[in-house]
């Protein structure tokens, strides 16, 4: 517990309040020093008020365990929007160790800690019912007792004197009042009957933490040393809190030192039941440490097998391209090849029938004509019947002569989007429903799953393998298996025909792994 208030002690966060500074002209005063105190902790405590940058006054502890000066907290809450605390109470005249429980304190007032920003709830104006830090105060003042001796240079004043300017240099200092004294205050505290029995010592002595920590808190409402414990308030009284506002719980009064006692004593089962809870925690925090690694190391696997998945894709598309762009290419060239041979041949006996009629016709004679008639007349009856068939036959087919393709991208495109999925069921959040209130022999018990993921949605895809088991409890035969008999957007219809009547449990499965409530008794 106490290496716990040290490490929140030492967290280091911006300053949100600033309190004035008092000064005086002939010293330093102790309450304002600040210079020395980090070096003067044990254990690096801080000593300081994360509020106000200056060392604690009446420190007091929320539940987070942090500590501010209690008129910071007062400041802190009003400057919330919160109500005032009660006034009329200094920080240095409030020196309750425990709050007393008083009827009648009103409501309840929520604020964040200005440190860890965790809820504290006290009640409205009370923040002095907040338990005050004696420990860490006891801390303070050995830090300012210290660093104020360090101070060679600087004059020690009275801290009694009512007059700064007519006090005198401190000589000593009293571990009983924690003040500094002047020799006049000093031979006062000797001869008072108030005072005879502190313990003052000369300034620059060695002052150790035992000889402040004998300092006795005060009753804030009596100003007389607290004696006694009152189990009933569950706070320190001191004898006149007996005769007045406890005097009806005289058999719940108890000894500071039993009750302390009995508050280790409790503190020490707390502190044995935080530690294996704290043992439980870590072999909890160790597991999902573990399965942090794992689901990292699962999403690196996942993501490797997609790209490697989508690279063969990308090869087989590219494959395919590849080939149909082939295909087209061979298409094309043989179609190309066919119809330029035939261009050609229809060229040629153009050309050579009707150029040679053409030349008998205009330059021979007219027994050189008479003569070749009837050859001429023969090859031109052939080259009009071969033009003819040669025309006919070679008539544009658009179907025949172009290369045609069907890609059937959007089909395909359709197809890529539903590749792959996450396998996201979730068997605790799946749900299952039935009709029938109980299974009876022989009639056929039908009930509907229905498959979720992570995120509480309806899980959609079909790599679920479900089983739902019936076992009778009193009964000797065999479980019955469910069929499946319906399967559409994530629900199951099951069938089951129990073989016979009375108490069954009900087991259903996901992949191994049960769904909401299953096991389940059915009667």
């Amino acid at each position: 517990m106490k290496r716990m208030m040290e490490t929140v002690r030492t967290k280091d966060e911006p300053l949100k309040i600033k309190r004035p500074r008092s000064s005086d002209d002939n010293g330093t005063r102790l309450s304002n020093s600040t210079e020395g105190l980090e070096s003067n902790t044990e254990k690096d405590i801080s000593l300081t008020c994360q509020l106000c940058s200056q060392p604690y006054t009446d420190p007091r502890m929320l539940s987070c365990f942090h500590c501010f000066c209690r008129e910071c907290l007062h400041r802190e809450v009003q400057r919330l929007g919160s109500h005032q605390e009660n006034i009329g109470e200094g920080p240095q005249q409030i020196m309750e160790v425990q709050p007393r429980q008083r009827q009648g304190q009103g409501s309840q007032q929520g604020f964040n800690c200005p440190i860890c920003q965790k809820p504290v709830t006290i009640s409205v104006g009370r923040i002095k019912d907040l338990p005050q830090d004696l420990h860490l105060e006891v801390e303070v003042k050995m830090a300012q007792y210290q660093s104020k001796i360090a101070s060679n240079n600087k004059v020690v004043l009275c801290d009694v004197c009512i007059d700064s300017t007519s006090s005198g240099p401190g000589v000593g200092f009293c571990c009983s009042c924690l003040h500094f004294l002047c020799r006049q205050c000093c031979d006062h505290h000797k001869r008072a009957r108030n005072f005879c029995q502190h313990n003052v010592v000369a300034l620059g002595e060695t002052v150790s933490r035992e000889q402040l920590s004998a300092v006795k808190p005060t009753c804030a409402l009596h100003s007389k040393e607290f004696i006694f414990y009152c189990k009933v308030c569950n706070c320190l009284i001191c004898y006149d809190c007996t005769t007045n506002d406890h005097k009806d719980h005289l058999q719940s009064i108890a000894l500071p030192s039993v009750a302390a006692n009995s508050r280790r004593d409790d503190i020490r089962t707390l502190i044995t039941s935080a530690e294996e809870s704290a043992s439980k925690l870590a072999v909890a925090i160790n597991g999902k440490i573990t399965a942090l690694k794992a689901v990292e190391d699962n999403e690196e696997t996942v993501c490797q097998r997609i790209e490697q998945s989508f690279l063969q894709l990308h090869q087989a598309l590219d494959d395919r391209r590849k080939t149909l762009l082939a295909d087209v290419h061979s298409s094309a060239l043989s179609k190309k090849t066919a119809l330029t041979l035939q261009k050609e041949k229809c060229e040629k006996n153009l050309s050579c029938c009707i150029d040679v009629a053409s030349t008998v016709l205009e330059t021979y004679t007219d027994c050189e004509i008479i003569s070749l008639k009837q050859l001429v007349s023969a090859e031109l009856r052939n080259y009009n019947h071969k033009a003819q068939s040669l025309s006919s036959s070679l008539e544009p087919c658009v179907c025949s002569d172009i290369v045609k393709v069907s890609l059937q991208t959007d089909k395909y495109k359709a197809y890529l989007s539903e590749i792959g999925h996450l396998i996201d069921y979730c068997p605790e959040k799946s749900t299952w429903s039935s009709t029938s209130s109980s299974p009876m022999e022989g009639d056929p018990y039908i009930l509907t799953v229905e498959a979720k993921d992570s995120n509480g949605q309806i899980y959609l895809y079909d790599d679920i393998k479900l089983k739902v088991v019936l076992k009778p409890l009193n009964d000797t035969r065999s479980d019955v298996l469910g069929k499946i008999s319906q399967h559409k957007n994530g629900k199951y219809s099951i069938s089951l025909t129990p073989v016979c009547s009375g108490p069954h449990q009900l087991s259903i499965t996901m992949n191994g792994q049960h769904v909401q409530n299953s096991p389940s008794s059915l009667r």
